[in-house]
Parts: structure tokens; C-alpha cells; sequence
């Protein structure tokens, strides 16, 4: 047994050590997605594969880089050397989805293996029918390049075959080689910090402390389930793209043991929704780090007292043929709403109550730019203002503001200038959504809302998928659900006009006929007098909406987040205008008193 003060310090090494493999990819890669947004994953394992330090970027990388190391062990066996690196994308073998690429690659000292590194991230493009999601796809063969693991590097040396065969069925090689590269620089940098704390303590030391850091949290996680009282949990939800598609998980708690129980989730759909094994179990191991253990350090034995049943051929655990390349962001972000639902319905019966959280927006917009940029040169990219996500009320607070999915932590935006400078178009609004949260005594956070313009192109081709545009995401305690995804584009507006003119045009007044697009969005061309307004969901509200203070309503209505017609017909709150707006506090109280007491009617009848 290794002092615990050796093992603390080795442990945040290791932790530390993710976190620079993490940086270096976001340092020398060059997709905006990686660079600005920071979609991607860290982890370090040991040398049986067990994960040591998990994904400190985006948490549900941290379980599929450990799915897909654990396929490079099954598939190369004794096959693996110093120096090696693999390769892979397949879902079935541990992906998101086709679009996340991992490089994984075993650390040795002294010829001796003493751990692995992993890292993964968005690529955006994969080679499918279309660029990025292909969101008609009928069978995942028209989802893109589905890549095995295969041997990147072998021996120090890249398998510059390999690395052709990748490049020429992406339609992005130039940025996509300097992606691929940068994720080979990440592990190679991890590697020799791995390499230097063996030589420190000693491989033997070293192997000593890899077991006392994943039982100390095991051990840590299974008293935090202890505080959730034992009883059965259960919460169901909706997809809405081409029909209704239903889910549904029963959370089992035991003593310091969760079931998460999926059975009697839809079968498998014939479009890209469909979740696979990792991806779901990914999705939910997110939840659980972010909600329940966020001050456990997360690694193997977190997961130890957790359970999960998930039927094969169903919406969370797709088999080939059929599609799936929308798992990470459709199937996979339901089951994160499910495990959300499930696990805040246990804590508000336990001294956790205060964790317990309404449902976090689920809704996506897929949408997609092509064409000409300035130099003439053509582009595709994934507008990424459409994860402006409000995030969902808590039991003690409001909800956190464009905060993308639950958990996807040390993600971000892209700012307005790089991507102005990168791409042929002009922002003319980027802001929280007036009127875009979920109601309650605590409400959700404001999605966002975007409003752009072509600018130095004479058009792009747009194509777009949206869930969410019927099902809302819902409250809890009586919290309202959350506002709907929308996109819009108006046609042949004057907006040139009044910028010639210094007048700073806005999607409401600007002239033109208003386009709603659909769930899903054929390719359409876009000119320059086209404005297109992206309106981004929320998550739902926490408590009854008319036992909101009226100082915090007021005070949303002064700072332009919720209108005064809104405050009244929602919130029960009566606004004055005596030069500015006050709660008249007498005509608050009789329109709220009215509206319990017809809820008590109700109630009664």
C-alpha cells in the first residue's frame, strides 16, 4: 500500500498531465470546433485500460475514449509496441459518432507498459453523402468513413498510408491533416509527462497508486448513492423527427447501487436519432459526474456501483444497419434528459435536494454553411451559435444562460470576430433570447438568438435539421417547460439598404417574407439579402412561475430578458410605469391570489 499523500500527489499529476494532452490538441489543431468551441476529449488509463484521469473537457468523451481503447486492446492483443497509435470512429466500437475521431496510444517505460492516453474530437467532415450530418441517411453506410481502430502510428512512424486513406474521403484534408496531426502532438506530450513520472516514482509505485485512486473513488461515489433514498425513479421523454419517438428509464436506487433501467424505449428509428451502447451509457455517465459526484474526481471506480440495462435494437442502443450518426446530439443527449429526470427526482427526497435540477434543453439544430469564401476558396462548416442552450432551473437558483447541453463543460462559442474574419458572413445580432426561458420560482437560463447575414459572397448553400421544434423540454415541481428551437430566414430584405444607410437593421423590422424552416431542411440557397435568425432553446423552470419574487421578475423585464406582457401573463407580476418600471405589489397580489384560488378550484372539482 502507497502513503496517501504519494498517491494524492500522483493522482493530480495524472489529472494534470489530461489537461495538457487537452490544450496541446487545442493549441495546434486548426477546425474552429476544436480551436474556439473545445469540443473534445483527455484521458489517461493505466495499463489495463482502466481510466485514471476522465475527460476534464467535455465528460462523455471520457467513457468512449474508454470503450474504444478497450476495442484497439480486444482487436491488436500482443500486437501493441512503444511508439505505436491508433485510429478509430466507429460507433459500434465506442464513438459519439462517425465525426469523433480518437487517437489512442500506449506509454511505456523501460519496454515496460505503464499506461495509455486517448484523445478525441469533432472532425468536420467525414466523407457522407453530404458535408457534416447527414440527416437523410438511410443506413449507416451513407453516414460517412466508418473507421476500425487501425494503426495510425507504428513505431514512432506515421502509416502514411493510412493517413491518404483518411484524407481523401474527407472533403476538408488541409485543415482535417493538421487536426489529425495535432491529436498525435496531444499524446505525445502526455506520454512524456506519463514517462517522467515513472522515472520519479517508479513503475511500481506508480501501479500501486493507479489501484488506491480508483477504489478511494469508488468508495466515495458508493456513499454519495447512499444519501439517495431507495425506491424506484421514473421520467420519459419524446423525439420529434419524422413522428414521435418515445423514451423512457426507471432509475433503480439500493443501498450505494443505481440501475438505470431503459427497457420499454422505442425501437430503433430508420434516421440518424438513434443512440448507440456507448453513446448512451456515455451520455448518462455525464450526468452522473456533473449532478451527483462534480466534487468526486472521476475515473473507473465511479462507475463501479452503477448499472445499466439498455435493449438492444432500441432508440439507446442501435444496431447496424441502421443510421446513427445524430447519437451524440439526438439519441445520446435524450438519454442525458432521461438520467437528469430520474436522478433529480431521488435527490429532491434526500439532503441533495439542493442539486436537483429541471430538465436541461435537448433540442438540437443541426445546421450547416457551403460555398465560396472571400479568397474565392470553397468552405464548410457547422454554424455553432445553435448550441446557445439555456440550461435548466435548479432547486435553489435560476438556470446558467447559453450553456450548450448538461454537462459539456470548457466548451464555448466561437466569438463574433474570428469567426468574421474566417467565414463570408456579418453578425447583426448575437444575444440571449428575449422571452426564452422556462417558467418557474426559479426559471431556466436564456437561450441564445442569432441574426446573420452574407457578407462578401453572393451566396451559400444552408442545410439544416431541428428537434425540438414541437416537444418542450419540461419543468419540474411545477416549472413550465422550456422555449421550442426555431430558425427562420426573411427574404430579400432592405437590411443592405439601411446598413449603407448607418441604421443597424433588426430581424423583427426588417422587410422581407419570413421562411420558418422545418425539422428538416432540403439544401437552400441563401443570398445576400437573405437575414437568417437562430433562436435557441431552453430548459424548463423549477417551482410554480407566480412564486417567482417580483423583485426577480422585474428585474429580468429591466435588463430586456422578459417582457412586461410576459411578467403578467406568466408570472402573475404587475408592472407600473412611473418612469420606470416598479411591481405595483396590491394588483400583483389579487391577480395571483385569483389565480391560486381557481387552481384550488380546480383542484377541488
Amino acid at each position: 500500500m502507497v502513503d496517501p499523500i504519494t498517491v494524492e500527489i500522483v493522482q493530480n499529476r495524472l489529472i494534470e498531465i489530461g489537461k495538457e494532452g487537452g490544450i496541446t490538441l487545442v493549441k495546434t489543431a486548426a477546425s474552429p470546433i476544436v480551436v474556439h468551441s473545445k469540443d473534445l476529449g483527455f484521458n489517461i488509463a493505466d495499463h489495463r485500460g482502466y481510466t485514471l484521469a476522465y475527460s476534464s473537457w467535455m465528460p462523455r468523451h471520457g467513457t468512449t475514449l474508454r470503450y474504444m481503447l478497450q476495442a484497439c486492446i480486444r482487436d491488436f492483443g500482443e500486437d501493441i509496441h512503444p511508439g505505436d497509435m491508433f485510429m478509430l470512429n466507429d460507433p459500434y466500437s465506442g464513438a459519439l459518432h462517425v465525426f469523433d475521431i480518437a487517437v489512442i496510444a500506449p506509454v511505456y517505460f523501460d519496454e515496460e507498459l505503464i499506461g495509455w492516453t486517448a484523445c478525441a474530437t469533432h472532425h468536420p467532415d467525414i466523407g457522407a453523402k453530404a458535408p457534416g450530418i447527414f440527416y437523410d441517411a438511410e443506413d449507416c453506410w451513407q453516414e460517412g468513413l466508418n473507421i476500425p481502430p487501425l494503426k495510425l502510428v507504428e513505431r514512432g512512424r506515421i502509416r502514411e498510408d493510412v493517413f491518404r486513406l483518411f484524407l481523401k474521403n474527407v472533403r476538408l484534408p488541409d485543415t482535417q491533416a493538421i487536426d489529425l496531426k495535432a491529436q498525435i502532438a496531444a499524446n505525445n506530450v502526455a506520454k512524456a509527462r506519463l514517462v517522467e513520472l515513472a522515472a520519479r516514482y517508479g513503475v511500481d509505485t506508480l501501479k500501486a497508486c493507479y489501484d488506491e485512486i480508483i477504489q478511494f473513488s469508488e468508495q466515495k461515489t458508493r456513499e454519495r448513492i447512499g444519501l439517495l433514498p431507495d425506491g424506484a425513479y421514473r421520467y420519459e421523454d419524446v423525439i420529434d423527427f419524422r413522428g414521435l419517438h418515445r423514451l423512457q428509464c426507471v432509475l433503480g436506487v439500493e443501498g450505494d447501487t443505481l440501475h438505470f433501467d431503459f427497457t420499454g424505449t422505442d425501437p430503433q428509428a430508420e434516421s440518424f436519432i438513434n443512440s448507440t451502447l456507448a453513446c448512451t451509457v456515455a451520455n448518462v455517465h455525464n450526468i452522473i459526474i456533473c449532478l451527483l459526484i462534480p466534487d468526486i474526481e472521476a475515473n473507473e471506480g465511479c462507475f463501479r456501483p452503477i448499472k445499466m440495462t439498455i435493449p438492444e435494437g432500441t432508440l439507446l442502443n442501435s444496431v447496424p444497419p441502421n443510421p446513427c450518426s445524430g447519437a451524440s446530439i439526438i439519441g445520446g443527449r435524450k438519454a442525458q434528459s432521461l438520467a437528469l429526470g430520474v436522478l433529480s427526482q431521488a435527490m429532491l427526497r434526500s439532503s441533495l435536494k439542493w442539486r436537483a435540477t429541471a430538465s436541461w434543453s435537448s433540442a438540437h439544430l443541426e445546421l450547416n454553411l457551403a460555398g465560396k469564401d472571400y479568397r474565392g476558396k470553397w468552405f464548410f462548416t457547422t454554424v455553432r451559435e445553435t448550441s446557445m442552450l439555456g440550461g435548466g432551473a435548479r432547486a435553489m437558483k435560476d438556470g446558467l444562460d447559453v450553456s450548450n447541453i448538461a454537462g459539456s463543460t470548457n466548451t464555448s462559442v466561437p466569438n463574433v470576430e474570428q469567426t468574421e474574419e474566417r467565414y463570408p458572413w456579418l453578425y447583426l445580432e448575437r444575444s440571449l433570447r428575449t422571452d426564452g426561458e422556462g417558467a418557474g420560482k426559479f426559471r431556466s437560463g436564456f437561450g441564445g438568438e442569432t441574426v446573420i447575414k452574407l457578407h462578401g459572397t453572393d451566396a451559400l448553400t444552408l442545410r439544416a435539421s431541428v428537434i425540438g421544434m414541437t416537444v418542450v423540454d419540461s419543468g419540474l415541481e411545477g416549472g413550465w417547460g422550456g422555449a421550442n428551437m426555431r430558425i427562420e430566414i426573411k427574404r430579400e430584405t432592405d437590411v443592405a439598404e439601411r446598413l449603407d444607410q448607418g441604421k443597424w437593421p433588426e430581424f423583427s423590422t426588417a422587410s422581407g417574407k419570413l421562411e420558418i424552416l422545418g425539422p428538416r431542411t432540403d439544401p437552400l440557397h441563401v443570398s445576400p439579402k437573405d437575414i437568417l435568425r437562430i433562436a435557441c432553446s431552453s430548459g424548463g423552470g423549477f417551482g410554480k412561475p407566480e412564486d417567482r419574487e417580483p423583485e426577480r421578475v422585474l428585474s429580468d423585464v429591466l435588463e430586456g430578458m422578459v417582457t412586461r406582457d410576459r411578467a403578467k401573463k406568466v408570472y402573475g407580476v404587475v408592472l407600473m410605469d412611473n418612469g420606470k418600471f416598479e411591481v405595483d405589489i396590491d394588483e400583483t397580489n389579487k391577480l395571483r391570489s385569483a389565480r391560486n384560488g381557481k387552481q384550488e378550484e380546480g383542484r377541488n372539482g
